[in-house]
């Protein structure tokens, strides 16, 4: 990095990040400047600072932060800021190159993994190599290059390029099809075959036929975009273009995407446009000639999705595909199967050993990107389902999976938990970022045994935060008064083997919620509430006291006679017209004998015999007395 002060915006919204990159970051060479978006004049504050460097975080408290990647992209005092998108979904880093921003860091993270993001942003600038015989045409693409931040070298046919890349050291090539002396086809087949390197290869032209694309591909191009003389497509074609650039500029640098795909194919023109197209999105991809070469990596690497020809020598893509669904090991590894048989019959046999798809040739690279984006999508899901069972009844599950998730959206009743820890900022700032990360997993793998005790459904944590519901109406209302008393139960327990002093606030409200499919499809989505309800659960939580429990008067109305209150002055909630009339929980009925009957009977009340909810629901079942857990 250059010796002057980097000036660090971090626009997080989340105490905990903001943390661990201001511990992380020297203060000699790094000035950091927090700013929130609650702020109303966040944005300005941006444009007053201008950060050299700035970090966004996917999920901000009022905004996606997708877009103020756009915002800042087309605002002249920041858009050669450089982006760094913060996400725990490593999905969104294709969404936040398209979106421009310069690298994606996934959390949580080290020292040394913030470093290998931020440090090529700050190395040198890109040189980027612009080959077009029109000089009208650079004249246009190359300022937006500059603002991007890359040094624009130009050439006005492939022979002159040809001498700039073997005089100086190239980091991206954008050229033009049709020129005089030495073509962008050719160009490329050099660059590939004789000179044998590796740069990446755009190929902007005007040529729009499928011959013309599939020869740019089979020359080596890394991507094709189609451009205009028309002053209207510039405007599409320029921000395309310079998508398409970071993206190959990330794949350069980028550690990529989590998955790994592995390609079996005998062609070498096609499995270098495969592999190109593949590592462009980001994965990681490894290729083998034939099936008996692929089988061999199945038995030294783990995969998470396999593509393979349907005719190959030595194994042919039938039998590959036949070994791994009768192996116990890979048995439902997905798979695809590129094939240029499209009779039925064909089509019968391959469906018939559990594929997930097969591709007729020819198909263009982006086909195939799409089918693997879907196929992955699919396993993600599968995956999903199993790790929420342990957090969710299998209707909801089914339901999330089934139905059309653009139309799902709900009205529900549901009574709703909101907690957190009290002063967990201050708490933080004593800790390093290490011990912050690691207590607050305990912390919620402690809570949330206690939530799954009484059949609360996770719906999310929110920094320190946690998010519940319960169903049942008045079962549920008393699951979600049991279930905070014993997350308060437990924190001595997490104090003593922590060592921390641990103290939180828990918010309950009753009524009707939107259960839906909530979210950008640009982005990610979640299945959540909403509705002023859920705000009314969440204020009544930053209202509560330490180590207390606050209910609104409808969940009260539910559970009044198997509690005793203290009563609050009618509270004004933000966001909320009428007060709510609030109670601070003092003491339960038979507590400890009803969480005793939910640890034998660790499912939903709903599985329990009909006699047992008659006697819980009537207030049978509390006849004991009263044990008073909370002091007054």
């Amino acid at each position: 990095m250059d010796d002057y002060m980097i000036k660090v915006a971090l626009l997080t919204d989340s105490s905990t990040v903001d943390g661990l990159i201001s511990s992380l970051l020297d203060d000699e060479r790094f000035c950091k400047k927090i700013i929130h978006s609650t702020a109303v004049d966040f944005f300005q504050q941006l444009i007053d600072y201008k950060p050299d460097l700035l970090f966004i975080r996917a999920m901000l408290s009022n905004m996606d932060g997708l877009s103020v990647c756009d915002s800042i992209r087309s605002h002249p005092s920041l858009r050669n800021a450089r982006l760094v998108f913060i996400s725990t979904n490593t999905l969104n880093r294709e969404y936040a190159i398209d979106h421009r921003a310069n690298t994606f860091l996934k959390v949580p993270f080290s020292r040394d993994d913030l470093y290998q993001v931020i440090q090529p942003l700050f190395d040198h600038k890109p040189k980027l190599l612009l080959v077009d015989d029109s000089k009208t045409c650079r004249s246009l693409v190359k300022p937006y290059l500059e603002q991007e931040g890359y040094e624009v070298i130009e050439a006005e046919n492939g022979e002159n390029a040809l001498k700039i890349i073997r005089e100086d050291k190239i980091d991206i090539i954008v050229s033009d099809v049709e020129m005089p002396v030495l073509d962008g086809i050719t160009l490329c087949r050099i660059i590939r075959q004789q000179e044998k390197l590796s740069i990446p290869v755009l190929l902007l032209s005007s040529q729009q036929t499928d011959k013309a694309i599939i020869g740019g591909f089979n020359a080596g191009a890394d991507d094709y975009i189609i451009k205009s003389d028309h002053s209207a497509t510039h405007k599409v074609v320029i921000p395309e273009l310079l998508s398409r650039i970071e993206r190959l500029m990330n794949a350069q640098h980028s550690r990529g995407r989590p998955e790994r795909i592995l390609v079996a194919e005998d062609s070498p023109t096609m499995l270098h446009q495969l592999k190109t197209s593949l590592l462009i999105q980001g994965f990681q991809v490894d290729v083998a000639a034939d099936g008996l070469s692929a089988w061999e990596k199945l038995n030294n690497n783990p995969y998470d999705l396999v593509i393979t020809d349907y005719d190959m020598p030595y194994v042919d893509g039938l039998e590959l595909c036949l070994r791994i669904r009768q192996s116990g090991q890979f048995e439902d590894l997905p798979i695809i199967i590129e094939t240029s048989k499209d009779s039925k019959v064909e089509q019968v046999k391959i469906r018939s050993i559990g594929i997930q798809a097969f591709i007729t040739k020819p198909f263009s690279p982006d086909r195939m990107v799409a089918e693997v984006e879907r196929v992955l999508a699919e396993s993600r899901l599968k995956n999903h389902q199993n790790a929420l069972s342990h957090y969710l009844p299998d209707s909801t599950i089914s339901h999330i999976s089934t139905a059309n998730k653009n139309a799902i959206a709900e009205d529900k009743f549901r009574t709703l938990l909101f907690s957190d820890i009290v002063q967990f900022t201050k708490m933080s700032d004593q800790l390093s970022s290490r011990k912050v990360v690691d207590f607050l997993n305990t912390y919620f793998d402690r809570m949330v045994e206690e939530l799954i005790l009484f059949n609360a459904t996770i719906d999310k944590f929110i920094g320190d935060g946690i998010f519940a519901s319960f169903d049942l109406q008045e079962v549920g209302a008393f699951q979600a008064i049991c279930a905070a008393a014993a997350m308060l139960k437990a924190l001595p327990e997490l104090r003593k083997s922590t060592g921390l002093d641990v103290h939180m606030r828990i918010g309950i409200h009753s009524g009707h919620v939107i259960l839906g499919d909530i979210g950008s499809r640009h982005s990610r989505r979640d299945f959540t509430l909403i509705g002023d309800n859920v705000n009314i659960a969440s204020r009544l939580e930053h209202l509560a006291k330490r180590d207390g429990i606050l209910i609104s008067h409808a969940t009260y109305n539910m559970v009044k006679d198997r509690v005793t209150v203290i009563p609050t002055s009618p509270l004004k909630l933000k966001g909320i017209k009428e007060p709510v009339q609030a109670y601070l929980i003092k003491s339960i009925k038979s507590y400890h004998s009803y969480s005793q009957a939910m640890k034998r009977k660790p499912k939903s009340l709903t599985s329990y015999p009909t006699t047992m909810n008659k006697k819980i629901r009537s207030g049978e079942y509390h006849k004991n007395s009263i044990e008073t857990i909370f002091s007054s």
